[in-house]
């Protein structure tokens, strides 16, 4: 049977001594086979002699003689953690340790483990949990926390106990500012004694009595690929610390055990780290479904183009498509009678679901006013209203509504949007410029309405920012120049080709470039 001593000196660190050979003499001659630097201590004090499987220790005529546990004795068969100490204070004390690899072997079960508990637990906690229950192991501690950097002070996430029971979060009672200065002042394994003649801070203003502390840094990791993880090994870039106590005894740390600490550390990093990276892949999903229902909002909003009227008095078509995000964007073509028909395009502010869900309620408000027969000056003056009470100016929208009559002038009211263009049989051009700013900014706003006469084989274009504003590489924009160019140029097209020809010109001219805008377009054409 191979056994070790565990050695700890006076102020100094802990080491470990095999028994071997056996006798094992003891004392503060260097004949012996461990020597005792105390002078207070015998030339030969005590001797360890094997009896069977046994392991006794001896007093060997010493001064002060031997105490075991506390006890003073003659001779004394030694078992796992027996404590030997030579009569007088603060002096030698060794441990007891049947099993010379009972220690490694401990630690191998504890890293073992953890890396168990990675492979097949899906909760995080519980993995931290084995994390701090394996550096607990392999101090010899008695406590271990986990705590994280939280706005730049450390918060306990995980309290463990020997034996791997919890214990409360707030069982630390070391003030977490003292281990956030420890911290900042050094970035490699951190190592405390709290004994009488290594006390580092006033133990007893903080009620608590420790004789050795190990805190070990966690440092963020960062994977770059597969094979390889990069540990970002500034003080600034450390996300909390592993930290074990004991009461009773001085913490192992051998150089085995600092190894296994630090690897530990990089083990719970990385474990948080994922984390991290799972979250914020939650998130993204999130948003994801988020984007996705509102671009299902924006759909179920659009007109369905087939209702559009293809033949009579006014022909119309149009089209809205999103880009990757979605905008607020609406545009929309309701009989009102049969000399009549109210038109309205809208761009809300921002992108997301509240500009979706804003152009909804344009929606309501559009298909009241049309029944209504309400001015489109006092739309928008009734939706100005309700948004700043809503938003508080947070969000405005740019509108354009119109009331197009078979034998009368168009009225219409432009707040800010994008100007139509009304393209005249002849090839002239006109804009029909803003009466007013957009809805949703100031309180004191106010507009008006304007009037327009169409006449056979005119042309009425809507559009908004996503047409004009289209880019390619470079930053070049499309234009309204372009637009009316083309709009000119296929005037006599019917309002569904001349749609299809403007968004195939947009986008040759964007090359695939993906684009941050809706494009949105309402082409009509008075007919005879």
């Amino acid at each position: 049977m191979s056994a070790e001593l565990e050695v700890r000196p006076p102020g100094a660190q802990p080491f470990r001594v095999p028994i071997e050979p056996v006798p094992f003499l003891i004392g503060r001659s260097p004949e012996n086979h461990l020597v005792l630097r105390d002078n207070r201590a015998s030339r030969a004090h005590a001797l360890i002699r094997r009896d069977g499987d046994s392991l006794i220790i001896e007093d060997a005529g010493s001064r002060n003689g031997i105490e075991i546990n506390g006890i003073k004795l003659e001779s004394h068969v030694l078992r796992a953690g027996d404590t030997v100490t030579f009569g007088v204070e603060e002096s030698y004390a060794l441990v007891f340790h049947p099993d010379a690899d009972s220690g490694g072997l401990r630690k191998l079960r504890s890293m073992l483990e953890v890396a168990r508990t990675l492979a097949g637990s899906l909760s995080i906690d519980h993995v931290l949990g084995a994390v701090v229950d394996a550096a607990i192991d392999i101090t010899n501690s008695q406590r271990g926390f986990l705590l994280l950097t939280v706005d730049g002070a450390l918060a306990t996430r995980v309290a463990r106990q020997a034996g791997g029971r919890s214990l409360p979060l707030d069982d630390l009672n070391v003030p977490a500012s003292l281990l956030n200065q420890a911290l900042r002042n050094r970035s490699e394994l951190l190592t405390m004694r709290f004994d009488d003649a290594h006390n580092l801070v006033d133990t007893a203003s903080l009620n608590i009595v420790l004789r050795s502390v190990v805190c070990v840094p966690l440092i963020k990791v960062r994977a770059t690929e597969m094979t390889e993880t990069a540990v970002v090994g500034t003080i600034a870039d450390t996300i909390g610390l592993l930290y074990m106590d004991s009461r009773e005894s001085h913490a192992e740390l051998t150089s085995t055990s600092r190894d296994l600490l630090q690897s530990l550390a990089i083990e719970a990093s990385f474990v948080l780290e994922n984390a991290r990276l799972l979250e914020q892949e939650r998130k993204k999903l999130q948003l994801e479904q988020e984007l996705n229902i509102a671009q299902s909002i924006q759909r179920d909003l659009l007109p369905d183009a087939a209702q559009f009227p293809t033949k009579g008095w006014l022909t119309a078509a149009g089209l809205s498509i999103p880009p990757r995000q979605v905008g607020g964007d609406y545009f929309d073509l309701i009989p009102a009678g049969p000399d009549r028909y109210d038109i309205v395009m809208a761009d809300v502010s921002g992108k997301g679901v509240s500009s979706a869900l804003l152009a909804g309620l344009l929606q309501g408000a559009f298909v009241m006013s049309t029944a209504e027969q309400i001015p489109p000056a006092v739309v928008c003056e009734r939706l100005n209203r309700f948004m700043l009470e809503r938003t508080h100016g947070l969000k405005y929208m740019t509108i354009f509504l119109g009331s197009i009559h078979r034998d009368a002038p168009m009225q219409w009211a432009n707040a800010g949007h994008c100007s139509p263009l009304l393209i005249k049989s002849t090839g002239e051009s006109y804009e029909l410029v803003p009466t007013g700013m957009p809805v949703g900014m100031l309180d004191e706003a106010r507009w008006h309405d304007a009037a327009a006469q169409l006449h056979p084989g005119d042309t009425l274009l809507l559009y908004t920012d996503g047409v004009s504003e289209a880019s390619r590489t470079g930053g070049e924009q499309y234009g309204l120049e372009r637009l009316g160019a083309l709009a000119i140029q296929y005037r006599a097209s019917s309002p569904a080709e001349l749609a299809k020809l403007i968004q195939g010109d947009i986008a040759a001219f964007t090359q695939g470039e993906p684009q941050r805008d809706d494009l949105t377009l309402l082409v009509l054409r008075m007919n005879e």
